[in-house]
């Protein structure tokens, strides 16, 4: 399966989840942002600072699910049944994630 279109499989499978648990919400990520998929790992580059990152999986996962509605909580949630794994064991690493994101101003801060 290509890179996008595995990202857009596992959004689709997460969308039906109902793994919608209270929480702060992540915000969407910035239309300046141009993004690039490399296997498992996406590419994030801002042209107009000159900044690039490189994304690991779940920080990836991360930025597939973020669309200004999910919760941390849900991501976590989600993520850790799509990998077959407990909420508590992928906690810090979404958590870390999205205030990594969020700092780099790559994911915007959710409205409201």
């Amino acid at each position: 399966m290509a890179p996008g279109s595995a990202l857009s499989h596992l959004r689709r499978a997460i969308r039906t989840t109902l793994c919608d648990v209270s929480s702060r919400i992540i915000g969407l990520p910035s239309s300046s942002v141009s993004v690039i998929a490399l296997n498992d790992e996406l590419s994030l580059f801002e042209e107009t600072r000159g900044l690039a990152l490189t994304l690991n999986r779940t920080a990836s996962d991360v930025w597939a699910l973020a669309d200004g509605r999910a919760s941390v909580d849900s991501v976590i949630a989600c993520l850790a049944a799509a990998y077959g794994t407990t909420p508590a064991v992928i906690r810090d690493d979404v958590i870390t994630a999205v205030d990594e994101l969020e700092a780099a101003e790559v994911l915007l801060p959710a409205s409201g």
